[in-house]
């Protein structure tokens, strides 16, 4: 047991001594808040002014005015108020009006226009038709058509349009106003402790970051085992470590030695995340933004899962490591693991819509994508007490199997150089008693 213990602490020494173990504790956060800060400064700046021309033959002297008054609170109206996402400030398109009589051709005059926009990408032009106010669509003509702040500008125009229908009509100008006023509705998150406001977009966040992080170093430590082992078999110093230390015990060691290097990281981002929750929580309120509510409870999971989950792939990778004799070979072994540990990663937005489905129930139930799948339903519902349990005793059986096939593989294959061993081969070794 001392042998034991005297490799799991220079496995783990060796890699928390090193300044990538450092840069990456520090980075990956780091990068974690540029990926969900950076677009959202982004979108709160805005893409600047757009130069947009109102071609206006909609005989209506009132509606240009208010399709110009409707664009520039468009954004603070729009689906980023309801989502709880980030809300941009800036007009986004600057409107200048050319009325067009009835009797001109206004497909003539529109050859003239895209002529100018097809010199200058920040240039546009919208067409309003005769007919606008019966039904007819208007039309937006601009180099670049995939911009999204277009769909702000289309709900400009049709608000606009709609409250010129009502007056038209003969309702009263001050009651249109009211009634046309959007309305915005709040979420709510109903648990076991009662009820908590929480946007749908501030629950994204919690999810994708725990989901990125679970994913990011399940596969980074499981690499390293696997680099590890190979390492040591290119080296030849397992010949000597394995006069003293079981195959079997060397492998657990490298194991739990490799995973307490991630625990280790993961105890710093818990421990500094909660430290910015509670130091800067004053500093985001008077900026407008709301922390996201996060449970101990679900922290507590988050920890779980990554142990589960390291122990299981890390286990797999150590397999890897045992059957390959250089990393160029591992390359092409490890893909099928590598599949498991992504697939979670393309199911993410079917479980976020519907976490509660039989499918994503069937799917978090599944060991090899319990870690990321059953953790993302957690963060989103929390699912029933026995799934979450079910899940982990699950996970914790086939991590016994993977160890027993694993333990089988590693004793011979550590000491076995040159051709990689076919099915047939690693079958024997499995038998080998």
């Amino acid at each position: 047991m001392k042998k034991i213990f005297v490799i799991i602490r220079r496995e783990y020494l060796v890699r928390v001594r090193t300044r990538a173990f450092l840069l990456s504790t520090i980075a990956s956060p780091i990068l974690l808040l540029a990926f969900i800060v950076v677009p959202t400064l982004l979108i709160i700046r805005g893409g600047g002014d757009r130069q947009v021309i109102v071609l206006d033959q909609s005989g209506d002297p009132a509606l240009f005015n208010l399709i110009q008054e409707k664009a520039k609170t468009a954004p603070q109206e729009s689906d980023y108020a309801t989502t709880g996402g980030p809300r941009p400030v800036e007009t986004r398109f600057a409107l200048t009006q050319t009325v067009v009589p009835p009797d001109k051709d206004i497909d003539e005059l529109k050859r003239q226009y895209n002529s100018e926009v097809e010199k200058d990408s920040d240039k546009a032009y919208v067409v309003l038709r005769q007919g606008i106010l019966d039904g007819v669509e208007p039309e937006y003509y601009g180099k670049n058509v995939s911009d999204f702040g277009i769909k702000d500008l289309e709900r400009a125009i049709n608000t606009a349009v709609i409250q010129r229908r009502l007056m038209l009509a003969g309702f009263d100008e001050e009651k249109v106003l009211k009634y046309m006023k959007q309305v915005e509705m709040k979420t709510f998150r109903v648990s076991a402790s009662g009820e908590s406001e929480q946007s749908g977009f501030q629950l994204f966040q919690v999810a994708f970051a725990m989901l990125f992080f679970i994913y990011v170093t399940v596969l980074a430590y499981g690499i390293s085992v696997m680099r590890g082992v190979i390492e040591e078999k290119q080296s030849r110093i397992v010949e000597v470590i394995v006069s003293s230390v079981k195959p079997v015990q060397m492998m657990l060691a490298k194991l739990i030695g490799i995973g307490l290097v991630g625990l280790t990281q993961y105890v710093i981002w818990v421990l500094a995340a909660v430290l910015i929750a509670v130091s800067g929580a004053a500093f985001f309120a008077t900026n407008g933004i709301a922390l996201p509510n996060v449970p101990v409870s679900l922290l507590i999971y988050f920890v779980v899962f990554f142990v589960l989950g390291y122990f299981l792939y890390a286990t797999l990778y150590a397999m890897v490591g045992a059957i390959v004799s250089s990393e160029e070979e591992a390359q092409h072994v490890q893909f099928p693991v590598m599949i498991l540990i992504v697939v979670p990663m393309l199911l993410f937005g079917m479980v976020m819509r519907n976490p509660n489905s039989a499918m994503s129930i069937v799917l978090s139930l599944i060991p090899f994508f319990t870690p990321t799948l059953m953790m993302l339903r957690i963060a989103v519902i929390n699912p029933p007490l026995w799934q979450i349990v079910l899940s982990m005793v699950l996970m914790v059986l086939t991590i016994l199997g993977a160890v027993w096939v694993a333990a089988r593989i590693y004793r011979v294959g550590i000491l076995m150089y040159g051709k990689r061993p076919s099915l047939a081969e690693l079958g024997r070794w499995l038998r080998y008693a």
